[in-house]
């Protein structure tokens, strides 16, 4: 699948007396591929979670278009891009997402139950893959850090989408978790799966087929990351 933004905008308006637009995104444009994983460096507030989002079809941009195969996603009732969302697009958001009373095994198969499409063998095989196997059964209250982020990996990919989004999948994991999670987002890419990644995280940079630096939402390719974004 090829996925292309074009001239992306983003602005917002500030509450209170001013009255003040702000603007999140400056135009953008970006081209995605299967099979490749990219990455978009940038500090805090530099926009790329908005921009993730509207590619992701979370948040409609003001101004521009996000084409899926040529097709734009916001043409699309709210309804309809719900399900196109469901189907074709994987999201990890950043920090512990996963339901308490839903077990490891459960949290991995929710997203496929909400379009009747739940397949055990399926939440096994990915279970296997990040390495959860033997906690299906647990809680997310009894895994750590870096098992909870395999979780999130291993729920985006239930229903098979063609395109994943992961928002700082590595924020607050120690360098051993890092390298875990950034490895099965690089495998990911590698099995034919368009992954986008957003990070402050250096060593993000080894995994990247393509590069991206953010800075106060403007958008430029990039060779590589440098400790002043960190």
């Amino acid at each position: 699948m090829l996925i292309r933004a074009e001239n992306l905008r983003k602005s917002y308006t500030k509450k209170g007396r001013s009255g003040r637009t702000v603007s999140a995104l400056r135009e953008t444009d970006i081209e995605l591929e299967s099979g490749r994983l990219t990455v978009v460096f940038g500090r805090s507030g530099s926009g790329k979670t908005t921009l993730l989002n509207i590619l992701s079809g979370l948040v409609r941009p003001t101004e521009g278009r996000v084409l899926f195969d040529g097709k734009d996603i916001f043409s699309l009732a709210d309804g309809e891009l719900s399900r196109f969302r469901s189907r074709n697009i994987g999201y990890i958001p950043q920090g512990q997402s996963a339901l308490s009373v839903l077990t490891v095994e459960e949290n991995v198969l929710l997203p496929a139950s909400l379009i009747g499409d739940e397949s055990a063998a399926e939440a096994e095989r990915l279970l296997d893959i990040v390495g959860l196997t033997e906690l299906r059964n647990a809680y997310p209250n009894e895994l750590s850090g870096g098992e909870l982020r395999r979780l999130a990996v291993a729920r985006a990919l239930i229903n098979k989408p063609a395109v994943i989004f992961a928002d700082e999948p590595t924020n607050d994991l120690d360098d051993e978790n890092t390298r875990l999670v950034l490895d099965l987002l690089k495998r990911t890419a590698e099995g034919g799966k368009a992954v986008v990644v957003v990070t402050h995280e250096q060593s993000a940079a080894a995994y990247a087929d393509v590069i991206y630096r953010m800075d106060g939402g403007v958008l430029t390719e990039g060779k590589g990351c440098n400790r002043e974004i960190a």
